[in-house]
């Protein structure tokens, strides 16, 4: 098998567990199924960060990233389930509707995230003989330890109890996860026809501008195909959400594939984890649906 085939393979295997995964849950038309879906997919990213901070250790706050990233989706999830019936009453609403006010939670704990970690590289200073530089670099991983595996895609969650939200997200997920898929089929078809510098030369190499072209044109279309074939209760019109919300959804998941990689180069691992043999770990998966999901959510939010 060639390599360029394998990966596509990889690449194809880790959308259909993922949407597996997660259309399991709605299929099984249980909250508590999907709730404690999106935990563990949290917790096991959130584990799977700790063990790549490893060589990091003096660098970051690993543990206290670790105790946040497995305590905050349960947090979440037993809101909405305490607040179960309220949610039924208005499960055809949006998530604005909420009577668990998840975004104002979500930023709350953020806050107190922060403000703990700086206590926490202020005593390493003072009693562990940390430098500033040291200090502030540390705080930087430390907060981004928990706010980009877990925070962001917990934000999954504040689709309990609501039919048409789950739906959404699903087709989301798919369009997120396509749009990788895409930019490489086109990239191995048409890389360097058109345009000899790399897209992403430093971060990502292999990426080409006509590849990412490529990607959101089929990317779109397919979007667009799947949006007529499921019936959507969206606030914008379909014309608004294609001609701004998609091309949006798009950059922040090419985004997001980079982010991931940015943070793979930086602490020198070539996969997250290992629990998914030749794909790497939930990391791998869930890195760019983090940016799309959390960006619908607010864009939900505030509308």
């Amino acid at each position: 098998m060639s390599p360029k085939l394998k990966t596509f393979i990889e690449r194809g295997i880790s959308t259909v567990i993922l949407l597996a995964l997660l259309g399991g849950a709605v299929k099984w038309n249980n909250p508590y199924g999907y709730a404690i879906l999106v935990c563990v997919l949290c917790n096991l990213t959130s584990y799977e960060w700790f063990n790549m901070l490893r060589d990091r250790a003096a660098e970051s706050n690993r543990g206290l990233a670790l105790t946040a990233g497995l305590i905050y989706p349960w947090l979440m999830a037993a809101g909405m389930l305490m607040d179960g019936e309220q949610m039924e009453q208005i499960s055809e609403q949006t998530f604005r509707s909420f009577n668990f006010e998840f975004g104002s939670v979500a930023l709350g704990f953020l806050v107190f995230y922060v403000i703990v970690a700086f206590f926490a590289e202020l005593r390493a200073m003072d009693y562990k003989g940390r430098s500033g530089a040291q200090a502030l670099s540390s705080m930087g991983i430390t907060v981004l330890s928990f706010i980009y595996p877990v925070w962001l895609f917990a934000f999954a969650l504040s689709a309990l109890y609501n039919d048409a939200a789950i739906k959404t997200l699903l087709w989301l997920v798919l369009v997120t996860k396509m749009s990788d898929i895409w930019a490489y089929v086109s990239g191995v078809l048409l890389g360097g026809k058109f345009f000899t510098r790399r897209f992403s030369p430093v971060v990502s190499p292999k990426k080409t501008w006509e590849g990412i072209i490529g990607s959101f044109i089929i990317t779109s279309l397919c979007a667009w195909w799947l949006f007529w074939l499921t019936t959507f209760n969206f606030v914008l019109t379909p014309v608004q959400f294609f001609c701004v919300l998609m091309p949006a959804i798009f950059v922040l998941s090419v985004a997001g594939d980079l982010a991931g990689s940015l943070i793979k180069r930086g602490l020198a691992v070539k996969d997250s984890g290992s629990l998914l043999p030749g794909i790497g770990g939930i990391f791998d998966l869930i890195d760019s649906p983090a940016f799309t999901v959390s960006f619908f959510a607010a864009v939900l939010v505030v509308l």
